[in-house]
């Protein structure tokens, strides 16, 4: 299955939405690194029990936030945003905010936020 350009699934679109209205509710604090920590245990549970049907993190994601802060020496997205941005919290908001930037470049919609 060819996984390049597509959007991320409905799913995980959901889970974002709600990640990014209550971060500290889902993670334990409002924090890049928890929130790598979250995502590679959802990225492994869809691989055991889905087959990576669903798209989490879209492909080539990484790439791009490399790309935009120049640097390719990171060894996922997670680390190359705090790395650049240093304060984690500062770190997860600008993680969504390159998630939406590189949707939004694919021709998806960004992750809207939930009406609180």
């Amino acid at each position: 299955m060819v996984y390049k350009d597509r959007d991320i699934s409905p799913e995980a679109r959901k889970f974002y939405r709600m990640l990014k209205a209550r971060p500290a509710q889902f993670l334990g604090c409002e924090c890049i690194t928890f929130l790598r920590t979250y995502m590679d245990g959802m990225v492994t549970a869809d691989r055991l029990f889905n087959g990576t049907k669903n798209i989490i993190i879209p492909y080539g994601f990484t790439d791009f936030v490399e790309w935009y802060y120049g640097d390719n020496t990171c060894q996922d997205c997670f680390e190359c945003v705090l790395k650049a941005e240093v304060d984690e919290k500062k770190a997860l908001d600008k993680w969504f905010s390159l998630l939406d930037e590189y949707l939004t470049a694919l021709g998806y919609d960004p992750i809207e936020m939930i009406q609180q």
